[in-house]
């Protein structure tokens, strides 16, 4: 029998109060928000029918305004200004009253317009011609004058010439003063119009408000509702009030013969007239009473309802409980074999059971998962193992793929597998014999980097780590974006904490599981290029694919200019073009087995020139004889070309030292004899080159190490002491003997020597002449 107890009771009280607090906040909400909309609602209707009422209003008066504008212009009013109006000037009084009458239309309601002559004191409107004798008005025209404006809307109780049927209105006029801007005008044109003809103008279906128009002087001058206008000086009052608080246009409430109103309030920019809408707040709150009736409506029965879902889904949600509950054996029975006060105790507290025995479980569950780790783990290597070697069929591969991954969902879209090495331990903290530990930690590593839900169990085999990376998205572009990352994270954990460099190769992106074999060798494969990128890189084999050219590029001109400086034994063009060498063939080579095809290609043809060369294999390199096996076992660029430069290049240098000193003496001598036997002609280094056969740098260069000076210096020395020799002898003029030394202006050959020997030519002779009679005597 279903019975009440603490859970139960605290299940059906939370059940309440999650159904009846958010009933009452929304309730109280929604009805505010409904109050503030309706109200919002109201004004903006009233602003928006207020400004189309302000617009018709203005363009109205703005159309009498242009007429009056037009009729003050006109010939007839300029030359009626001058002229008295007698019975002979019937004409131009004909034609001021048709302007008149044009000026009245029905659709700006015009009733009477006036032309009032101050010199001449006559009145012209439609009733006729008036004398100022004839009318009473002589004040309101001075105080017409006496505003600053040249032209102006104001309003009166009554015309001048005809009285206001209606005392509830205004009669609005505009006066024009002419000439405009004078201090003393001559005349006076007015437009008279009937406040009734501005009620018109207000829209009579308006159910938010009342429209009333105000103007400067604070009359009103037209109201939507006549049945408001009994409420004049009431309204009259309100508005003073509100003027006399300097109040902007916008939306305001006050109060009207005791009771509430909105009112909405524009002024125009026009004329400076104010137009004011007014609605009782009572039939705004009339419309939220019925608002908030329903409001109240809804949240009973709500509550109603939600009293009732409550005791339902509680008695629903405590039979599972229950349940449970009865599920496990009382604590009492399990502890002593029988059902005492502590048991009585515990069936009141249920989720106390339940939750020791649920511990129980756990406990248990735990010591199972323990003893199954390590098993599970060897069976997810064994079994990446066996996937990489493609031992498994691929019938197997579906039925292994649970134990494979780590977590569901078991699907694999895309793979990828990395193949990580290390590079060199030389430099590094570690030693040899400390490499597979290093990979152990490695392993564990990026066991850690990548989610495990996106690869299988990292391995390590022989000298490589291996992580097959999978994904189960369908954008290959999204998949390569995350392996670029997770490469990246690679490098830079194991670089931080192992300070180390090494070498990743990626495969291609795989579709099926299947494929996993030939994503392993196609990493190895792009590992195997890591001579040509050199250390710590990281090598997509995709890429190396995409960039593979034709064979057959080699940089010939490099190796014959480096095979050329190994000739001259020129240590610094040999490692600057070994560099450039090494730099060239790994450009063109995509893969390093082409890599490799180039290296023995340049051991090939080192060898031919020790053959050349005439000398032995084993003379040149004794007991330390390169092979091209050493050479190919060589895993990076750095080693390569210190191989080349210490194994194969440098052991030749004596050689062709040897061979390059016999031929620069040679050719020393040779221009040696050359500068002494034409130092009278005009011997270039040019000349000397193109007789032996040599570009004329290398000559330089050779007559450099040999003699100490360049060609030039040589030939001016020579020169020199065959000058003092014929300046000793004394037969030859100096003159001559400048134009034996090919100095084709004496004066040079004199600076020259002064230059060189400290004195002229003269004096030397003279002082050598002197010496030599001094000897004899």
């Amino acid at each position: 029998m279903f019975r009440m107890n603490r859970y139960l009771t605290k299940l059906l009280l939370f059940s309440l109060c999650l159904s009846t607090v958010p009933v009452l906040l929304l309730g109280a909400i929604f009805y505010n928000r409904a109050t503030e909309s309706i109200q919002s609602k109201v004004n903006e209707g009233n602003v928006h029918i207020l400004m189309l009422t302000r617009l018709r209003v203005e363009q109205v008066l703005q159309t009498v305004d242009r007429s009056l504008e037009r009729f003050a212009e006109s010939s007839s009013v300029v030359e009626s200004l001058d002229t008295y109006i007698t019975p002979s000037k019937f004409q131009l009084f004909n034609e001021l009253t048709q302007s008149m009458y044009r000026m009245q239309t029905f659709d700006v309601g015009v009733q009477d317009v006036h032309l009032i002559n101050l010199q001449k004191g006559w009145i012209i409107n439609n009733s006729g011609f008036y004398t100022f004798d004839e009318i009473d008005y002589k004040e309101r025209f001075n105080q017409y004058l006496n505003i600053a404006d040249s032209k102006f809307w104001t309003s009166e109780q009554s015309g001048l010439t005809k009285e206001n049927r209606n005392a509830q209105t205004r009669i609005v006029s505009l006066v024009k003063k002419i000439p405009a801007n004078s201090d003393k005008p001559t005349a006076l044109i007015i437009a008279e119009i009937p406040g009734r003809e501005l009620s018109s103008l207000i829209s009579k279906n308006n159910p938010l408000g009342e429209v009333i128009i105000f103007d400067r002087a604070h009359h009103i001058l037209a109201i939507q509702n006549e049945n408001f206008s009994g409420q004049n000086s009431e309204i009259e009052s309100l508005y003073k009030n509100l003027a006399a608080t300097n109040s902007p246009s916008g939306e305001l409430t006050a109060r009207l013969n005791g009771d509430p109103v909105g009112i909405v309030r524009q002024q125009s920019a026009y004329n400076s007239w104010t137009y004011l809408s007014i609605i009782p707040l009572e039939d705004i709150y009339k419309e939220s009473r019925q608002t908030g009736w329903i409001v109240v409506s809804s949240c009973l029965l709500l509550l109603v309802v939600g009293v009732l879902i409550s005791l339902l889904v509680s008695r629903k949600l405590y039979k599972p409980i229950q349940k449970l509950q009865a599920s496990f054996p009382p604590p009492g029975e399990r502890q002593h074999g029988q059902d005492g006060p502590a048991a009585a105790d515990d069936r009141t507290n249920e989720f106390e059971l339940i939750n020791r025995s649920i511990s129980h479980l756990q406990t248990l569950h735990r010591q199972m998962s323990q003893q199954l780790s390590g098993q599970v783990k060897q069976l997810q290597e064994l079994f990446v193992l066996k996937l990489i070697q493609g031992e498994l069929r691929h019938a197997e591969m579906n039925e292994k793929l649970p134990i494979l991954m780590s977590a569901p969902p078991y699907r694999i879209d895309w793979i990828v597998v990395l193949a990580l090495q290390i590079d060199t331990l030389e430099g590094s903290r570690f030693k040899e014999r400390d490499r597979d530990l290093l990979l152990f930690a490695i392993n564990n590593m990026i066991n850690d980097i990548i989610p495990y839900k996106q690869r299988l169990l990292p391995i390590t085999i022989h000298k490589y780590q291996i992580t097959i990376v999978h994904t189960n998205r369908h954008s290959i572009h999204e998949f390569r974006e995350f392996t670029v990352a997770m490469v990246d994270k690679i490098k830079l954990e194991i670089g931080r904490y192992l300070s180390i460099p090494i070498s990743i190769g990626i495969s291609r992106p795989y579709e099926d599981i299947k494929d996993a074999p030939q994503a392993y060798d196609e990493s190895l494969k792009a590992l195997r290029n890591r001579p040509l990128a050199g250390q710590n890189t990281i090598l997509y084999y995709d890429q190396q694919q995409a960039g593979k050219i034709e064979l057959g590029q080699f940089p010939e001109e490099t190796e014959k200019a480096l095979i050329q400086a190994v000739k001259y034994a020129d240590h610094e063009q040999i490692d600057l073009l070994l560099e450039r060498f090494l730099e060239e063939i790994a450009r063109y080579c995509a893969t390093y087995s082409e890599y490799q095809v180039s290296l023995v290609r340049f051991f090939v043809d080192l060898t031919r020139l020790i053959q050349d060369s005439g000398a032995a294999f084993h003379s040149v390199f004794e007991n330390d004889k390169p092979s091209f096996e050493e050479l190919l076992e060589l895993k990076s660029k750095a080693d390569i070309r210190e191989w080349l430069k210490h194994k194969m290049i440098r052991p030749l240098l004596p050689l062709f030292e040897e061979r390059r000193k016999t031929k620069f003496q040679n050719i020393s001598r040779e221009v040696i004899r050359m500068v002494q036997e034409e130092y009278d002609t005009d011997l270039t280094l040019e000349i000397c080159a193109s007789r032996l056969n040599y570009h004329s740098s290398y000559i330089s260069r050779v007559l450099k190490n040999e003699l100490g000076v360049n060609f030039s210096e040589y030939l001016s020395q020579h020169r020199l002491n065959v000058a003092k020799e014929l300046l000793e002898d004394g037969s030859m003029k100096i003159s001559e003997i400048a134009e034996k030394l090919r100095y084709h202006n004496p004066q040079n050959f004199i600076r020259y020597f002064r230059k060189m020997v400290g004195v002229t030519p003269g004096k030397y002779r003279e002082t050598y002449a002197n010496g030599a009679v001094n000897r004899g005597g």
